[in-house]
């Protein structure tokens, strides 16, 4: 049995495949605030806890919904993974549809497929560093 399957019939047994959504999505906001918590307390083992609680509240999330977490996953980043876009110096990634005009030139330039918010060849690391205009 897969983890996915064994989390789901953990839900099940529970009875928490029967909830309404909105009670497992606010089961899944108290867990991403508990990862924020760790953060900030530097405790490794509690954010290791709540990353993990986080993905079991998702999946019995998107199981009250009758959808399989895994597809949901599958799908989504399907789209992410040829998403153009720049990583800031942050870390944050800015996706090609956020930029400013300039930087989607830019992007378009580094990245190919001009005017398009998806790449079509496989880019690299060095495709995806902010630079500041």
């Amino acid at each position: 049995m897969t983890i996915w399957n064994k989390v789901r019939k953990w839900g099940q047994l529970r009875g928490i495949d029967k909830v309404d959504a909105q009670v497992q999505y606010q089961r899944v906001l108290q867990e991403v605030v508990e990862i924020h918590d760790a953060m900030i307390n530097k405790d490794k083992a509690e954010f290791q806890d709540a990353i993990g609680d986080t993905i079991v509240t998702l999946i019995n999330l998107a199981n009250t919904e009758e959808y399989a977490a895994e597809l949901c996953l599958e799908n989504a980043f399907e789209v992410i993974e040829k998403r153009k876009g720049f990583t800031t110096k942050r870390g944050d990634f800015v996706r090609y549809g956020k930029l400013d005009s300039y930087s989607k030139d830019l992007c378009d330039i580094r990245q190919g497929n001009p005017d398009n918010e998806y790449y079509i060849d496989e880019p690299t690391k060095e495709n995806f560093k902010w630079v500041s205009n």
